[in-house]
């Protein structure tokens, strides 16, 4: 449906690729995105859920990707990049894209001409300011999202050092 990686394959390349940053000293970087529960309309999830309005954000966000770079859907309304030999500062600058394409899309709505304006918020953990561990990484961007939910909308938070 939406062109990702399912939940299952993107974590297992997550892990693949944390053990090769690992062996070979690269950076690797991890972004989370999800819709902002706050922001220019009130979020409803049927409606993100229901009339395309992932799949459109799945679009801007491959958009901005890389060849080597990989995107995924890790649950309803929660994707993920995956960007190797990515560092912070590079993943802040496709984060801040990704906010900025998403806050300027008009996204599918509850009718096919219906149109609603959505905002995203994008949290950023790497390798290896944030740990050597797939599950650590993945459990401190959700932390980091989740901080993001909480304060406002077109949010880009790294997890804390």
């Amino acid at each position: 449906m939406t062109g990702l990686l399912d939940k299952d394959a993107f974590r297992t390349l997550l892990e693949e690729e944390v053990r090769r940053a690992v062996r070979f000293e690269r950076p690797l970087t991890l972004l989370v995105a999800s819709w902002s529960h706050q922001g220019p309309q009130s979020f409803d999830k049927r409606t993100v859920k229901s009339y395309g309005a992932v799949r459109q954000l799945a679009t801007i966000i491959k958009k901005g990707l890389r060849d080597v770079d990989a995107a995924g859907r890790l649950d309803g309304e929660v994707l993920a990049a995956l960007l190797p030999e990515t560092d912070l500062a590079g993943a802040r600058v496709a984060a801040q894209r990704i906010c900025r394409e998403a806050e300027g899309h008009e996204f599918a709505g509850e009718t096919l001409d219906d149109r609603i304006q959505l905002a995203v918020n994008v949290a950023i953990v790497s390798h290896p300011d944030h740990g050597n561990d797939a599950r650590a990484l993945m459990s401190q961007a959700r932390a980091a999202l989740e901080r993001a939910q909480t304060d406002g909308y077109s949010l880009v938070y790294e997890a804390a050092l």
